[in-house]
């Protein structure tokens, strides 16, 4: 069903302002947390690992079912939906800060599967999901104590299992056929841009300037990087989010265009089109 809006979920949901990274379980975090059987869009990063039992979760286009020994990712923006029932595994949500407050610096985005790419699930044989639940459950049972150290420990911990995760799913399926693999600092820095700039800002000239180079060499290592030029990335971030508020809420194309800061409507849909092949409204039709 489509919603006029999407609601965002930030980290507080959980922890009422008191951290800034959350763990529940699979079978009851829906219940005590019933924004999450809607569509929204979360301002943090969450890591979903089901052994076992029924589910349904959706992230972006992806839908998600009934898949055991299956490790799910959702990044800050994505759009989100989830609905569990009688499953067993585990919920971890952390924002970017609580990462950073030990490593002084976002390198969540040198993960292969933070990447933008990559497919946001990975289905792992029963001796490597163990390997990742012996660390979760040590999380878990820092995560209760009271012990006063226990962010530090919990930090230590999360950047174990998320390194684990990384050696385990080296090969990751990605979305396109951009080479994936951890980005050179001012590609880093430039992609950051375009997600905090994209609707403003859509020719690569704004974001150099933000980066003190040249268009021609954020281009030079943009293709180095991603096998796509500035612009390109640029393009397929607003088209990202084009899809997204296609699919998921009932805005008008018009109000889609003005959302994503188009001049005009005729502009937004020969934009989409060219893109895509297709105009938003036929876009609309193939997945709503």
């Amino acid at each position: 069903m489509l919603n006029q809006s999407i609601r965002s979920c930030s980290i507080s949901y959980f922890t009422h302002g008191n951290s800034s990274l959350f763990m529940g379980d699979t079978d009851s975090i829906v219940y005590d947390f019933p924004l999450l059987s809607q569509c929204f869009v979360g301002q943090f990063y969450m890591i979903i690992i089901v052994t076992k039992g029924k589910y349904a979760v959706t992230v972006n286009e992806y839908n998600l079912t009934d898949q055991d020994q299956t490790v799910i990712i959702i990044k800050p923006g994505d759009y989100a939906q989830l609905h569990f029932e009688d499953c067993s595994g585990y919920v971890i949500a952390f924002e970017e800060s609580f990462f950073s407050q030990r490593y002084h610096e976002n390198n969540l985005r040198l993960f292969n599967f933070f990447q933008p790419e990559v497919l946001p699930y990975a289905k792992l044989p029963y001796d490597q999901l163990s390997k990742l639940l012996l660390m979760v459950q040590l999380m878990v049972g820092e995560y209760q104590s009271v012990n006063q150290n226990r962010e530090v420990v919990l930090r230590s911990y999360l950047n174990i299992l998320l390194f684990d995760f990384q050696n385990l799913t080296e090969h990751p399926v990605p979305m396109s056929e951009s080479l994936v693999k951890p980005l050179n600092d001012k590609v880093g820095e430039f992609v950051a841009l375009v997600d905090q700039f994209y609707k403003e800002a859509k020719t690569p000239s704004f974001y150099a300037d933000k980066l003190c180079v040249t268009p021609n060499y954020l281009n030079k290592l943009c293709k180095q990087e991603r096998g796509l030029t500035a612009g390109q990335i640029v393009r397929q971030r607003i088209i990202v989010e084009a899809k997204r508020l296609l699919r998921f809420t009932s805005f008008t194309i018009k109000e889609i265009g003005n959302e994503l800061q188009f001049n005009s409507t005729s502009y937004f849909v020969t934009f989409f089109k060219k893109q895509e092949g297709k105009t938003p409204e036929e876009y609309r039709r193939l997945v709503v």
